[in-house]
């Protein structure tokens, strides 16, 4: 299971590395860091719902953005954005579910997630 992984791994651990070392502390502290409250965690919620990432290649990338400065609040969102809501698969959801559907689900599951936090 872990070899059929492992390229996607390694290619967003690269691109995560790539960003962080463009990204300084502080940008990154600025945009989503715990003195950015509500905001930073819309934009870790948009992030999180246009990212295609599989849950067990997030924990590290969060790992190192909590390093650099991230909140732990926002990385919450972004964890859970990811996981519940798809920007990406609503075509899939759409053909599967009706259009309706896919976007009312996520819809919902970001209003849910928001409300837990706030």
């Amino acid at each position: 299971m872990f070899t059929g992984v492992l390229p996607q791994f390694v290619a967003i651990l690269l691109f995560v590395g790539f960003a962080l070392a463009v990204l300084s502390s502080e940008t990154i502290r600025r945009l989503i860091g715990e003195e950015t409250g509500f905001i930073g965690m819309l934009l870790a919620s948009l992030v999180g719902a246009v990212s295609l990432v599989p849950v067990m290649i997030a924990f590290p990338i969060v790992s190192e953005l909590l390093k650099s400065g991230a909140g732990i609040i926002q990385m919450a969102v972004f964890v859970s954005t990811l996981t519940t809501v798809g920007l990406i698969t609503i075509p899939i959801e759409t053909k599967y579910l009706s259009k309706k559907i896919a976007i009312l689900r996520n819809m919902l599951a970001l209003r849910f997630l928001l409300s837990q936090l706030t």
